[in-house]
């Protein structure tokens, strides 16, 4: 009869590990990445701090984990988003607002984080690039497959869809968050110009109209 125990420990070393890498995940999106260190993951997540030095040896390779983990996310999310869009139960213009609505709502401190990610690999971390970007997951994607759909090429797609991380970026730093109504109207706008349908886009100025406009309006979200 074949010995369970090693399949026992396997299992427990994977949750550990997942355990570590949620705990890390959770530092990070609440206080940056240079607080990240191995001790005060395990102790966040309940294991010891040879568990933690066991499975990743170094803050850079948990950060490696860290990123996989995030990108995964972010991947499953739009996943969602482009089988609803595809089904015919959203629209276009419904997938993409509300990508950004997830993104500047509840997962504002990920998209955050995510966006000092981005800046960190464009810069360099120490001298190199962030471990982990080279991984085979593309959080953006699912979305850019989307877009590729409507207009037809994949170039056109990236562009649009660079358009669509911009108008997140820019709205997340703003003074006043915008509504839902209004991340609806300026993506309306983003995919008219592009010469694609917004379908209910009367609609969405009717009920922008009925919402009061801060007289800062254009100035905290261009």
């Amino acid at each position: 009869m074949a010995d369970a125990r090693p399949d026992g420990r396997r299992r427990r070393g994977a949750d550990t590990r997942r355990a570590l890498v949620r705990a890390a995940v959770d530092v990070v999106v609440a206080h940056g990445f240079d607080r990240l260190t191995l001790r005060q993951v395990a102790d966040r997540a309940g294991a010891s701090a040879a568990s933690a030095t066991y499975h990743f040896g170094t803050v850079d390779a948990l950060l490696e984990a860290v990123v996989v983990e995030l990108e995964r996310d972010a991947v499953a999310r739009l996943g969602e988003l482009t089988r609803r869009a595809r089904s015919g139960e959203l629209t276009l213009l419904d997938a993409c607002t509300a990508y950004l609505a997830d993104l500047l709502g509840p997962r504002r401190p990920v998209f955050l984080t995510m966006l000092e990610l981005r800046v960190r690999i464009a810069r360099g971390h120490g001298g190199a690039g962030l471990p982990g970007t080279e991984s085979d997951t593309e959080p953006d994607a699912a979305l850019i497959d989307l877009i590729q759909d409507h207009v037809g090429n994949r170039e056109r797609a990236r562009e649009l869809f660079a358009g669509v991380f911009g108008l997140s970026a820019l709205a997340v730093f703003a003074p006043a968050p915008p509504t839902e109504h209004e991340l609806r109207a300026r993506m309306a706008r983003l995919l008219a110009g592009a010469g694609l349908p917004t379908d209910d886009d009367r609609e969405t100025r009717r009920q922008i109209r009925r919402r009061p406009r801060p007289e800062t309006q254009e100035d905290r979200f261009p």
